[in-house]
């Protein structure tokens, strides 16, 4: 992707051809991996689930952030909740399906039967009398902060997050001709994959595998169009040109489906790669837009949801099944190819002659994810 300039302790400096990775241990460590499970993921803001998941009063999403579990439902005001699955009377989990809708418009404690309302305040306790030891209002869920960007349910699990608007500033109005609200799931695949989530990461913002790994994609979008327009903080992205004139990510190359809303000029001719830091991969097409869900569980091993929105004019339109299903088949050759040498490269950096590589110049962006994972766990590495 060529040298770019990025800023450390205020200086600018290049990256270039031999800057080193991460050591292997950052990829196997489960002393690491807790670490960034305390210091990440239980911290940052982090993408859940589509609103569109949760439409109606009542719908509910589970959400698994390694031990916590968190029910997303949509209250009778429509506001959306993150609440933690756990009674406040003795910490039984709440909720064990993963999705559904609570029709009697409240959630129960299979165990005493503790009753909370959609916003989480206890309205039912059998047997129990408020006097100073107990109180109702005393006993409500505790809940995550929420915040709805684009259709898009991001959660938050610290008691004072920054934010979101501060964490993700560079997200601010970026995709905004897209109306990604309005789109919906077309196609969803699960992927189970035996590699570190930072690799995934890594793998989604370099394309200097392309040429070898993915030779439909680097004819459809040539490696030397690769740009960056976003290095700060926790997005981290840019785009590469088509090559085919209003075309896109399919088998053939040509689109799935009209231009998606208002999106217009040059970007009728880009695909973008957004890494929202982080477990959200945002690909906004002209036509449509792939995102992929990482949900680690453990050092070496994540579940992938990737997802395919369209808008739902398109989706309704029996004509147009074969163009979706030629964007899921492109998309899903090129994951596989993709999760292939992710898993070879966890397997590979778990050897004892492995301690750190060797980053070209076209892999700058990794290192500047490198260095987001480094801050957020307060390490310091020797370059």
């Amino acid at each position: 992707m060529g040298e770019k300039k990025f800023t450390k302790r205020g200086v600018d400096y290049p990256i270039v051809d031999g800057t080193r990775t991460l050591p292997g241990k950052y990829y196997h460590s489960r002393e690491i991996y807790q670490e960034e499970v305390e210091k990440i993921f239980y911290k940052f803001w982090i993408y859940a689930c589509r609103a569109e998941e949760i439409e109606n009063v009542g719908d509910y999403k589970l959400i698994q952030v390694e031990d916590e579990s968190i029910i997303l439902t949509r209250d009778k005001e429509g506001k959306i909740r993150a609440l933690f699955n756990v009674c406040s009377h003795r910490g039984t989990q709440l909720c064990t399906e993963p999705s559904g809708n609570f029709n009697s418009g409240s959630i129960q404690c299979p165990y005493h039967a503790w009753t909370y309302n959609l916003a989480g305040d206890l309205i039912a306790a059998p047997l129990m009398k408020e006097g100073d030891r107990f109180n109702k209002k005393a006993c409500s869920l505790p809940q995550a902060s929420v915040y709805n960007w684009e259709g898009f349910v991001f959660i938050n699990l610290d008691e004072n997050p920054v934010p979101f608007e501060e964490h993700m500033e560079a997200l601010m109005g970026k995709f905004s001709d897209w109306k990604m609200a309005e789109l919906r799931i077309a196609h969803h695949i699960r992927y189970d994959l035996n590699c570190n989530w930072k690799l995934i990461l890594q793998n989604y913002q370099e394309c200097y595998h392309c040429p070898g790994v993915h030779p439909l994609l680097s004819e459809w979008t040539p490696v030397q169009s690769a740009q960056h327009d976003a290095e700060k903080g926790a997005v981290i992205g840019g785009f590469m040109d088509l090559t085919k004139e209003r075309g896109s990510m399919t088998m053939d190359g040509e689109a799935a489906a009209p231009p998606v809303c208002d999106v217009s000029g040059d970007d009728l001719q880009r695909i973008y790669y957004y890494s929202i830091f982080p477990n959200l991969l945002l690909t906004p097409h002209p036509d449509f837009v792939l995102f992929h869900h990482i949900t680690p569980e453990g050092p070496g091993k994540i579940i992938n949801d990737c997802y395919w929105l369209f808008r739902p004019e398109v989706i309704a339109d029996p004509k147009a099944k074969e163009r979706i299903k030629s964007a899921v088949d492109f998309w899903d050759l090129t994951n596989r190819q993709d999760w292939q040498v992710c898993e070879q490269m966890q397997i590979g950096t778990k050897s004892k002659r492995f301690t750190r590589g060797y980053y070209s110049g076209r892999e700058d962006i990794l290192h500047q994810l490198d260095n987001e994972v480094l801050k957020a766990l307060g390490h310091n590495l020797a370059d």
